[in-house]
């Protein structure tokens, strides 16, 4: 039974990866407050610091997040992998935003349901 909200959502997005000596586009596929999921054809160390920058959603417009966080997890998904980046810090507005974007997806998520159910 899942009739909680979820804290990590599901989501389809690109995302630019800065690292070392390299900058990637990447695809977003997960979000929360404390990191997200990234696909990309190229990996990553776990233990390696990121610069991450992706546009969601928020407070009625899109908002650019440039966050720095640190691989956490990774996996292969194919030809490519998958890496969870957990944020280093997040400022208040910053978290705020997130969240926003959570719930928004979480309410779409309880909408569909119901017209299912």
């Amino acid at each position: 039974m899942e009739n909680s909200t979820r804290k990590q959502v599901k989501t389809d997005r690109k995302v630019t990866l800065r690292g070392g000596n390299a900058t990637i586009d990447a695809h977003l596929v997960d979000v929360s407050v404390h990191g997200i999921g990234v696909v990309s054809d190229r990996g990553a160390k776990i233990g390696t610091q990121l610069d991450t920058q992706f546009e969601l959603p928020a407070f009625s417009v899109f908002k650019m997040f440039d966050l720095q966080g640190i691989v956490t997890h990774r996996h292969n998904v194919g030809n490519e992998i998958y890496l969870h980046i957990e944020f280093n810090t997040l400022n208040k507005e910053d978290r705020l935003a997130l969240q926003d974007f959570i719930d928004y997806k979480n309410r779409l998520s309880q909408a569909s349901r119901k017209t299912f159910d």
